[in-house]
C-alpha cells in the first residue's frame, strides 16, 4: 500500500522556499532581498484522482489553503471528516493559497495523496503529475517549513574583551544563537563574525543586532564562527547548528596530511552550503546563484550523489516562463542552468525530471537566443550582467567565453530535445555554425589562444575562454595542447583569483594529463587558506594579501565570504581525476575507473554512484584494488582494461 504524502503542483514547493530563502539576507542591520526577479507558486491549483473503494471510507482532506473538494459532483469541505460510499469515485480538490503553498493531504484506507494524483493550475491543457517528497507524510507536517536537523553547539573558548564576551565556536557554522538568562532591561549588542576581527568590530560587521526586553532569545539562523555579546555577562550563550541531514558517501585520503585536511574542509564547506538549495555562501548572500550551484552539482556527485538537492536547486533557479531577465540577471548563469540540467540527466538518467521541466528549460533557451546579436553571439543588453569571473577582461564587445558557453548550451538543448522526443537538429546546426564563427573571430593560431573580444582591437588574452575551450571540447586535442602551453602554463597571463574559476582551470589541466600540476595548485591555493586558519573555503584568496586584507571584498571590510560553495572543487577533482571514477553511459549504466596517484605515494577513497551505490579505489606503487557495489565498471590501467565485478575486489598488481 502506498504511503500518503503531502502533494503540490510541480515546482511550487521549490519556488515557495526560494522566496523564503532569498528574503533572509541582511547587511549592516538592514534586510537585503534579491535584486533579480523571483517566481512564485501558482496561488490556485487543482488536484485530481479517480479511485475505487470496496466499502464506505472516512476521509479528511487536509490543507492550509482555502478550498473545497468535489467527489462525484458532491461538494465537500476541507479539514473535516467526510464519509464516502463504496464504489468508483472521481475527486477534484480546488485550492487557493493567499500567502503560502497550495498543498493537499489525505490518508484513508482507500484514498491517499501521492504522486499518482494529477495537478493543474486551473488550466486544463497543462495537467501534470502532482509531486511530493518523503519528508512530509503526516497530516501534522507542514510543507511550508523546510525539514532541517539540529545539533547543539557550545563555544570551545570564551574570552572577555572590551567589546563584550567573545564566544569562539571552533569553526565556521550556520546556527541559531541562544541567549538565556539575560537581564530583560539590559540592551544587548550581538556581533557575528566569520573571523575574530569581524566579531569584535560592531561598526563594520555585516551581521549585527541590538536586543532588549526579554530574558531569553533565539535568533534566526546565521553564519559565524565567533559571536561577541555585550550587555549579557551572566547569560548562557550557545548555538543550534542547523543543517541538511545528508550523509557523505565519499572518502579520500593519501600520504599527504595537508591534502586530506583540504579535502575534509572542502566537504564541510559544501555541507554548510547545502540547504534548501545550494547556496553561494552562508554569511553574506545566502542566495542561490546558478554559476555557484553549477559547481556544487559537480561536487555533489563526488561527495553525496544526492539528486534531490540538485533538482530543487535547478527548479528554484529556473522559476517560470515568461522569462524577462537572465537567471540571477547574469547571461552566463542562464546557460549554466541548461548545461547543468543536461549534466544532471547524464549522471542520473532521470528522464522524468527533464520531461516535467522541459518546457521551462526550452523557454529559457528561447529567451537566451532571443537576445543574441545579428551574428548569433551573446552580447550585452540592458539589464544584463556579463560576468564569467571576478577578473579583468575585455568586455567591450561580445565576450569569447560567453560564446563557448552558448555553444555548449546549443548542444545540451539538442540532447534534451532528443530525450523528450523532439527534433534537436536545429540546435546542433546552431552549435556548428557558432563554432565556425568563433574560430574565425576569436582564435589566434600564432598565439595559441582565444582572445576576449574581437571587436575592440585590444586582442586581450585571459584564461577563461581558453579554459572553457578545453573543458567543453570546443577545440581539437592538438589545439587544446597548444592552449595549455601558451595560456594555462604561461605565467604572463593574468592568474585566476577565485576558487570558482581555479576549479575550472584545474579541471581543464587534468583533462589534458596535468594532474600533478593540479595537485600542486590544490596544496598551494586551497592549502594557503587552510594554513591561514580557514575552517571552510573562502570566496576569494589572494596569496599576496596579509592579515585582515583577506576578509575585504566588494568595498566592505568583511565582504569576502569565508565559506563559499565554489571552494569545494578539490572534492570533484580528486574523485574524478585521482581516484579516476566517471560515467561512460547515462546514469552510470557503465562507468570507468582510471586512477592516477600523481604526486601521492598512495590513495584510498570512495566515490558515490547513483542509487546508493559506490566504488572504492586503493592504489599505491605496487597495486590497485577496486571494489564496486554495482556492475558495469571498467578499470583502466596502463593501457589495459579489466571488468570490475560487483561486490568483489579486483586487484591488479604492477
Amino acid at each position: 500500500m502506498r504511503e500518503a504524502k503531502w502533494i503540490w503542483y510541480p515546482g511550487d514547493y521549490e519556488l515557495y522556499h526560494s522566496i523564503k530563502l532569498h528574503a533572509r539576507r541582511e547587511e549592516f542591520g538592514c534586510e537585503y532581498p534579491t535584486f533579480w526577479a523571483l517566481a512564485t507558486p501558482y496561488p490556485n491549483v487543482r488536484f485530481f484522482k479517480s479511485y475505487h473503494a470496496d466499502e464506505a471510507d472516512t476521509v479528511r482532506f487536509v490543507t492550509r489553503a482555502k478550498g473545497y473538494v468535489i467527489v462525484d459532483d458532491r461538494r465537500l469541505p476541507v479539514n473535516e471528516d467526510v464519509v464516502l460510499p463504496a464504489g468508483d469515485h472521481n475527486v477534484m480538490a480546488v485550492l487557493l493559497a493567499t500567502n503560502g503553498l497550495p498543498s493537499l493531504y489525505a490518508d484513508s484506507k482507500y484514498l491517499k495523496t501521492d504522486d499518482s494524483w494529477i495537478a493543474d493550475h486551473m488550466i486544463v491543457t497543462v495537467r501534470v503529475p502532482a509531486v511530493c517528497t518523503p519528508a512530509y507524510t503526516d497530516a501534522a507536517d507542514n510543507p511550508e517549513e523546510f525539514c532541517f536537523a539540529y545539533q547543539r553547539l557550545d563555544a570551545v573558548k570564551t574570552v572577555k574583551t572590551e567589546q563584550g564576551t567573545l564566544y569562539d565556536f571552533g569553526r565556521e557554522t550556520y546556527a541559531l544563537l541562544h541567549i538565556e538568562g539575560a537581564d530583560a532591561q539590559s540592551e544587548i549588542r550581538v556581533t557575528y563574525g566569520e573571523s575574530r576581527q569581524e566579531a569584535l568590530d560592531h561598526a563594520e560587521a555585516l551581521i549585527r543586532e541590538t536586543l532588549q526586553g526579554q530574558s531569553d532569545y533565539v535568533r534566526p539562523g546565521r553564519a559565524f564562527r565567533y559571536v561577541c555579546v555585550q550587555g549579557a555577562d551572566k547569560a548562557r550563550v550557545w548555538a543550534d547548528y542547523e543543517y541538511l541531514p545528508i550523509d557523505d558517501v565519499a572518502t579520500f585520503s593519501c600520504n599527504k596530511k595537508n591534502v586530506n585536511k583540504i579535502w575534509e574542509i572542502c566537504a564541510y564547506t559544501l555541507h554548510l552550503n547545502s540547504r534548501e538549495f545550494f547556496l553561494d555562501g552562508i554569511k553574506r548572500d545566502r542566495w542561490c546563484w546558478s554559476g555557484d550551484a553549477y559547481q556544487s552539482y559537480m561536487a555533489n556527485r563526488y561527495l553525496y550523489f544526492d539528486p534531490e538537492i540538485t533538482k530543487r536547486t535547478i527548479i528554484a533557479l529556473l522559476g517560470k516562463p515568461p522569462y524577462e531577465q537572465h537567471i540571477n540577471s547574469i547571461n552566463d548563469y542562464s546557460m549554466y542552468l541548461i548545461i547543468g540540467a543536461y549534466e544532471y540527466y547524464f549522471a542520473t538518467g532521470d528522464a522524468q525530471f527533464i520531461s516535467l521541466y522541459f518546457d521551462r528549460l526550452h523557454a529559457l533557451y528561447e529567451f537566451i537566443v532571443g537576445r543574441l546579436d545579428e551574428q548569433g553571439y551573446v552580447c550585452y543588453r540592458d539589464g544584463d550582467w556579463i560576468f564569467i569571473d571576478w577578473s579583468d577582461m575585455d568586455k567591450g564587445g561580445p565576450l569569447c567565453a560567453e560564446q563557448i558557453l552558448l555553444w555548449q548550451c546549443h548542444k545540451c538543448m539538442a540532447e534534451l530535445c532528443a530525450l523528450v522526443g523532439k527534433d534537436g537538429a536545429a540546435y546542433k546546426k546552431a552549435a556548428d555554425a557558432l563554432q565556425k564563427r568563433v574560430m574565425q573571430d576569436y582564435w589566434r593560431e600564432e598565439r595559441g589562444a582565444f582572445i576576449d573580444c574581437h571587436t575592440t582591437g585590444k586582442e586581450n588574452v585571459t584564461r577563461h575562454a581558453n579554459i572553457f575551450a578545453i573543458m567543453y571540447g570546443f577545440v581539437s586535442h592538438r589545439r587544446a595542447q597548444k592552449i595549455v602551453r601558451c595560456v594555462l602554463e604561461n605565467d604572463a597571463i593574468t592568474q585566476i583569483t577565485t576558487p570558482y574559476f581555479e576549479f575550472f582551470e584545474l579541471g581543464a589541466l587534468c583533462m589534458m594529463g596535468r594532474l600533478k600540476t593540479a595537485q600542486k595548485k590544490i596544496e598551494s591555493y586551497w592549502g594557503g587558506m587552510v594554513a591561514l586558519g580557514a575552517t571552510s573555503i573562502w570566496e576569494q584568496y589572494l596569496p599576496e594579501q596579509k592579515g585582515i586584507e583577506h576578509y575585504g571584498m566588494y568595498g566592505m571590510k568583511y565582504g569576502c565570504s569565508l565559506c563559499h560553495a565554489w571552494g569545494g572543487g578539490p572534492i570533484y577533482l580528486l574523485g574524478r581525476y585521482c581516484l579516476g571514477v566517471y560515467p561512460t553511459d547515462i546514469g552510470y549504466k557503465t562507468f570507468a575507473v582510471q586512477p592516477d596517484r600523481g604526486l601521492y605515494r598512495h590513495v584510498d577513497g570512495t566515490v558515490p554512484l547513483p542509487e546508493g551505490h559506490s566504488v572504492r579505489v586503493k592504489m599505491d606503487a605496487h597495486s590497485c584494488t577496486v571494489t564496486a557495489t554495482r556492475a558495469g565498471g571498467t578499470l583502466i590501467l596502463g593501457g589495459k582494461q579489466y571488468n570490475i565485478p560487483a561486490d568483489r575486489e579486483l586487484t591488479v598488481e604492477f
